[in-house]
């Protein structure tokens, strides 16, 4: 469930279209996860901060595939029978 909560934050920055707002999206995931090691009781698993930050940077690389596709696809001839 952290992959895709992560992958859905990174796709909605990248519709941002602002370098900012990727960047500070990508510093609030970290400073979350800092938050809650500090607050938390137990020990914390950073696999699931690597989890992610690998979402997010999919979620970041699926949009960037899905606006090329979109273009490669306007830009295609349409043949008429």
């Amino acid at each position: 469930m952290i992959i895709l909560t992560a992958a859905a934050l990174g796709v909605s920055a990248g519709q941002m279209r602002s370098a900012a707002a990727i960047a500070l999206v990508a510093a609030l995931i970290g400073m979350t996860f800092a938050v809650a090691a500090i607050t938390s009781p137990g020990p914390v698993s950073i696999l699931a901060f690597v989890y992610a930050v690998l979402g997010y940077n999919g979620g970041l690389m699926l949009f960037v595939l899905g606006l090329y596709a979109s273009a490669r696809l306007r830009r295609a001839p349409r043949v008429s029978h």
